[in-house]
């Protein structure tokens, strides 16, 4: 961390504190706050196992050892000393043509936080020279700053694992303990924004989805987490891109362990989201609208269609780029449905049709339900009023006109199973509408600008 160039830049920063509010949103009717810590414990409980949690781990115990060495040896550089260093290095930034908040690093980090980083670089310069025996002016090299820094640690008794800490550590060297909370300030400072506000709406749903289930009183028993587990399982299981993979080995390529997933917010926050969608639609429920709605339940979670096009654009006044209009394209479209049934749809599909990708797979443009937002209305009802291997007549959309096939269909499931769709679709629903009613609104920035980069 500290030997590196891109992140010896400072500028002068606005002093920050654990409690500076980072967004607002709304909880319960009322206005509540996003804070720096609420931020960071986030970013360090979910980023801890992975590999930029655990460089940032060492970073802290290197940071922590380079300090107590220094101290010790009476290597400490004074402020005085810093300063000076902080003054050469923005003459080299300016010089190079550099902007100090192009990094994350920098535009994040205080005066004060961004000198005591500086300090331990210094610190540890010194340490390496007086260890080998070199002289003030001499060059310290990446290679002997990691020499020095492996000895530190046999030296001392550093234990990084998770699961071999107390709760709330990140690191223990000997009797001392590095937080949690400071791995979590490491990781936001050293973030980029888009990182930084995704972690804010983390926080915002983790904690709606908490209030909503305490207002229910819905908490987490040991049996809920275990069904959720046996569930990761089944899908680790029959994921033939696992191909045999345990869920065990899945998360330990993580870093993780399935004691580890059954305390993750996250995780934990799954469940909460299923015993609310229970309790917010009941099977009773569920019964009344399928009863009242059959229809529009059978459009949204019914059975699927897979369906072949052939497109082709039109517009009502042609231009340079698209020279037909609507009813050029369906008289050019009846002419290509007359060849189908001697070359084939596919064949036909794979030479005439305009639809992008679909082209090269013979106009297959995949399975869809009756609202499928991604196929225009028309031709959804169309092919989902047609027998299987029928060619539709042209079919005026938008920007054009399709001609259409089925290619396979799924069976009408039984209520039961739409039962179980339509809870999974509500969920879906609930879980995306806590972070739009929750309308939050980052500090310093226009909030309009940034619902516009979600």
């Amino acid at each position: 961390m500290f030997a590196t160039p891109a992140l010896a830049l400072l500028c002068l920063a606005a002093p920050q504190t654990p409690d500076d509010v980072l967004a607002t949103y709304r909880l319960n009717g009322k206005e509540a706050t996003v804070t720096r810590t609420d931020v960071a414990l986030e970013m360090a409980f979910h980023l801890r196992r992975d590999d930029r949690g655990r460089q940032g781990v060492e970073m802290l115990v290197d940071s922590m050892l380079t300090r107590d060495a220094a101290k010790a040896k009476g290597l400490t550089p004074a402020k005085a000393e810093v300063q000076a260093y902080w003054d050469k290095l923005m003459k080299q930034l300016i010089a190079a043509g550099r902007k100090p908040e192009e990094f994350a690093a920098v535009r994040n980090t205080s005066e004060e936080q961004w000198l005591k980083d500086l300090s331990v670089q210094i610190a540890q310069e010194r340490l390496v020279r007086a260890e080998l025996g070199l002289g003030a002016n001499e060059k310290v090299d990446g290679d002997m700053l990691k020499l020095w820094l492996r000895e530190a640690r046999e030296e001392a008794e550093v234990e990084t694992e998770p699961d071999k800490l107390p709760v709330g550590s990140a690191a223990t060297i000997g009797k001392k303990s590095i937080a949690l909370i400071d791995l979590g300030f490491l990781l936001l400072r050293t973030s980029e924004d888009f990182e930084r506000d995704r972690f804010v709406r983390q926080v915002v749903y983790l904690e709606t989805i908490e209030a909503m289930a305490a207002a229910r009183s819905i908490r987490i028993t040991s049996s809920d987490l275990d069904r959720a587990i046996a569930d990761r399982r089944k899908v680790a299981k029959n994921d033939p891109r696992r191909k045999g993979v345990s869920l065990e080995q899945i998360l330990k390529a993580i870093g993780m362990t399935v004691e580890s997933l059954r305390e993750l917010r996250v995780f934990r926050s799954g469940i909460l989201l299923d015993k609310l969608t229970l309790a917010e639609y009941p099977d009773p429920k569920l019964e009344e609208e399928l009863a009242n709605h059959r229809e529009q339940v059978l459009a949204e979670v019914g059975p699927r269609r897979r369906i072949g096009a052939i497109f082709l654009r039109a517009l009502e006044e042609p231009n340079a780029i698209i020279k037909r209009n609507f009813d050029e394209a369906k008289e050019q479209l009846v002419k290509i449905r007359g060849r189908i049934a001697k070359d084939g749809f596919a064949a036909t599909a794979s030479i005439e049709s305009e639809l992008g990708d679909s082209k090269r797979k013979g106009g297959d443009v995949g399975w869809h339900r009756k609202s499928s937002p991604e196929l225009p209305t028309a031709v959804l009802n169309a092919a989902f009023a047609m027998k299987m291997t029928d060619v539709s007549m042209p079919i005026r959309a938008k920007d054009g006109c399709y001609v259409i096939t089925v290619l396979d269909h799924e069976p009408i499931p039984d209520d039961k199973e739409l039962m179980r769709r339509l809870r999974i679709l509500r969920g879906q629903e609930l879980s995306e509408g806590i972070l739009k009613n929750a309308d939050v609104k980052f500090a310093g920035e226009n909030n309009a600008d940034k619902k516009g980069s979600k």
